[in-house]
């Protein structure tokens, strides 16, 4: 592990987290007076649909390296939906 890949992890981490924020901001404008928790629905479904489509894409198509997977599948949907991180370990 290298500082370079723990840079990458972490500011996609500050994406990730940024826009779990608006999308279930956005969630909860759009469904005010719902009870389940339609936000937290939405970021685990498209996160989790989101990890694989980049994880199958790296690992089968050879389409992103290393760094590119650091950043876009651990950092900014790691960050967005610990969820489907967890899930995709």
């Amino acid at each position: 592990m290298s500082i370079r890949d723990l840079l990458l992890v972490a500011s996609g981490g500050a994406i990730g987290s940024t826009l779990r924020y608006l999308v279930s901001q956005s969630a909860q404008l759009l469904l005010p007076a719902a009870v389940f928790p339609v936000a937290t629905l939405a970021v685990n479904i498209s996160g989790s649909l989101l990890i694989g489509l980049f994880a199958g894409l790296a690992e089968y198509r050879q389409m992103f390296g290393s760094g590119a997977r650091l950043l876009l599948v651990v950092g900014v949907l790691g960050g967005y939906t610990t969820f489907s991180a967890f899930s995709l370990e």
